[in-house]
């Protein structure tokens, strides 16, 4: 029924948004829906999370992690930070922040319609990143992922960089 997207009625799937999904991710398992369900949003699409997730799910794409501890925060979204919790395990991990900076972050992505506040994070997350040896296409093209998603998670395509 559900990988079938008929599913009207079914709170939470039953837009049509979440019902286009459902086909083309084929959920095998809860965790799967929880996926779709957090995927199927503003964040995750404006932060082109949503095709990299679906490539790497159907073996397409590979899953390609910059370090051991950026791995532990994202395998089980095959690299791809969907939650809220996974962009604060990342600011701590991938550019230093303290858990109470990570939580500051957290808060300033909860209340997305005051943009501005999440700029104050770009310097500390890029310079963070960059003294770990972290990088994206450009640092500032990965802040402007991470401000685009900000209310659900963040894409920042990080990788160790080779020394």
């Amino acid at each position: 029924m559900i990988r079938h997207a008929d599913t009207i009625g079914v709170f939470q799937i039953e837009s049509r948004a979440q019902m286009s999904m459902l086909p083309r991710l084929k959920p095998k398992d809860f965790y799967d829906l929880v996926i779709e369900i957090a995927i199927v949003r503003p964040g995750p699409i404006q932060g082109d999370m949503v095709h990299p997730y679906l490539r790497r799910r159907d073996g397409i794409e590979p899953v390609e992690y910059p370090s051991d501890a950026v791995k532990s925060v994202l395998e089980r979204t095959l690299g791809v930070p969907i939650f809220q919790e996974q962009v604060m395990q990342l600011a701590v991990v991938a550019a230093g922040f303290t858990p109470g900076k990570a939580d500051q972050l957290r808060r300033s992505m909860a209340s997305w319609r005051r943009n501005g506040d999440i700029e104050r994070f770009r310097e500390p997350l890029i310079d963070g990143m960059l003294e770990r040896h972290y990088t994206g296409n450009s640092p500032n093209a990965s802040t402007a992922r991470f401000s685009a998603s900000a209310n659900t998670a963040f894409r920042n395509r990080i990788r160790r960089a080779s020394r």
